[in-house]
Order: C-alpha cells, then sequence, then structure tokens
C-alpha cells in the first residue's frame, strides 16, 4: 500500500525527495533486495528503518544504495561518538537528529543542546543534518532551522489528523503544514 501511494504521488511530483520510514520487518519479510528494487521502481529516494542499529545495518545499506537509494540513520542525544562514526561509515543522503530522548511529540525539548551537537554530527558524518522529535509548531520549527539542514514535524500532523473529522483533517494539516514552514522560510530566507 505504500508503495502504491508513492507511485500515485510521483505521477504529480517526481521533484520532491521521498524518504520511507518505518520499522525492518516489513522490508525483511518482503526481503531486502526486492523490497529496494520496489521502493526505487516506486519512486524512493531513501529509507530510515528506526529499528536498525548501524552496526547491523551493513546489509540494509548496501542492498538500499545499490538501487541508488540512500540509508538514512537516526542519531539520538545519547549516541556515543562510536555509534555516530558507525552511521558516518553506512549512511548516505543525510542523518536524522532525534532531538531529545523519549517518545515523539512528547516532552521539553531544549533547542540550545541540540545546535551544541550538530556541528560534531556534521563534522563526522559529512552529511546534512535533518532534526525531528518534538518539534510542534511555527516557532519551535523555525529556532530548530535556523541550524539544521532540515525540520521534521511527524507525530503535531499525525495530532492533528487524529483531532480532525474526515471532512476537516486535509485542510486543518494544510493549515499547520503551512504555518510551519512559514516560520522555517523566515529564518531560511
Amino acid at each position: 500500500k505504500v508503495l502504491q501511494l508513492v507511485v500515485d504521488f510521483r505521477k504529480s511530483d517526481d521533484k520532491t525527495p521521498l524518504v520511507l520510514m518505518g520499522y525492518a520487518n516489513p522490508i525483511e519479510a518482503m526481503g531486502l533486495e526486492k523490497f529496494a528494487a520496489a521502493a526505487v521502481q516506486a519512486g524512493v529516494d531513501g529509507v530510515l528503518v528506526v529499528d536498525y542499529p548501524p552496526e547491523e545495518a551493513e546489509n540494509f545499506a548496501a542492498a538500499m544504495k545499490a538501487q541508488g537509494m540512500d540509508p538514512i540513520f537516526l542519531i539520538a542525544p545519547t549516541s556515543s561518538s562510536e555509534r555516530v562514526a558507525q552511521v558516518a561509515k553506512i549512511a548516505s543522503g543525510y542523518v536524522y537528529y532525534v532531538s531529545l530522548a523519549g517518545v515523539t511529540g512528547s516532552g521539553a525539548l531544549n533547542v540550545e543542546a541540540v545546535a551544541e551537537r550538530l556541528p560534531a554530527i556534521r563534522e563526522k558524518t559529512g552529511l546534512p543534518v535533518g532534526v525531528g522529535f518534538g518539534i510542534r509548531d511555527a516557532a519551535t520549527a523555525a529556532r530548530i532551522a535556523a541550524f539544521a539542514d532540515a525540520v521534521v514535524v511527524g507525530s503535531r500532523i499525525i495530532e492533528e489528523i487524529e483531532k480532525s473529522t474526515p471532512e476537516t483533517a486535509c485542510g486543518n494539516v494544510k493549515t499547520l503544514v503551512a504555518d510551519i514552514r512559514r516560520g522555517v522560510d523566515e529564518v531560511k530566507s
């Protein structure tokens, strides 16, 4: 189903980079090479598997790269220097910095702590750094955009969908995303 959504999206937009984020089980059930071939054919640019630790993801990374896709990995506030170095060996495209410890979309985000950590991650990986988790509004997105290469908002969008009716969900999400985008654009322009 997800790959069909990608195919449908690509009918009207072949320029926006598209990254799938999910878990290892469905990919492994399909087979790494088969999944990679189907994903690239659908129009996927990168894949982030949240439960693949970099120490165990060489086959995954190789399968994605063989199809021209980027294997993307998470780096957490608790990630050691050794873990970041391991990610640097196999990641491409960008790395996703988890901006707070805990469950996505919850907790207080310490923007200054995130800003302090990113230069070392960039230096060690040589990749752009996207920042996500805890970004719930335009003001926070703008603060993150001041130093991050990308701002990732996920749980807040899902919350907006869940609290909306089927008739209002698209409009409510569009308004939320437009507001966040304005905040980011003000910093980036």
